[in-house]
């Protein structure tokens, strides 16, 4: 099996691909929802091969549509899947008297996947990065008013 410690990337060249530079972390953020969009390319047609219901890229935001419903359900499972195996490298209890050594990579690279799944559940929906941004920080607007207001 593969995992990220087995992976050595040339860097320059994906700056070079998906960031035009990647100057700002909206650059990177584009870069991540371009690179998935690929990975969603290759890995649409297994899926349907494989009994998956996929939708086109066509119906990307479509959020009324059934099939585009199930997809988004069935990402944001997978996401919550793969962030229960990063919590389950979370081995430290309160119960137990020996502190557990934590495997990092393993539990980055869970977090990864996850990230991966709610990329895809991201374009899937129709959010582009631009809009996820402007999402993050309207909300936390919202979040820091709370905060004032004692809400």
């Amino acid at each position: 099996m593969v995992n990220i410690k087995d992976i050595e990337l040339d860097w320059d060249q994906i700056h070079e691909r998906y960031g035009q530079g990647m100057h700002s972390m909206m650059d990177m953020l584009t870069a991540i929802f371009n690179r998935q969009r690929e990975l969603m390319e290759t890995y649409g047609p297994i899926e349907i091969a494989n009994g998956a219901r996929v939708p086109s890229p066509l119906l990307h935001g479509k959020l009324d549509l059934r099939l585009i419903q199930y997809r988004i359900k069935d990402l944001m499972q997978r996401t919550i899947e793969e962030m229960m195996e990063a919590a389950n490298c979370l081995k430290n209890k309160p119960w137990k008297k020996d502190a557990q050594p934590t495997d990092v990579d393993h539990f980055q690279e869970e977090i990864a996947d996850a990230f991966h799944f709610f990329v895809e559940m991201c374009i899937t929906a129709g959010l582009e990065p631009q809009d996820l941004f402007k999402l993050y920080f309207q909300k936390s607007e919202v979040n820091k008013f709370r905060q004032r207001s004692g809400y």
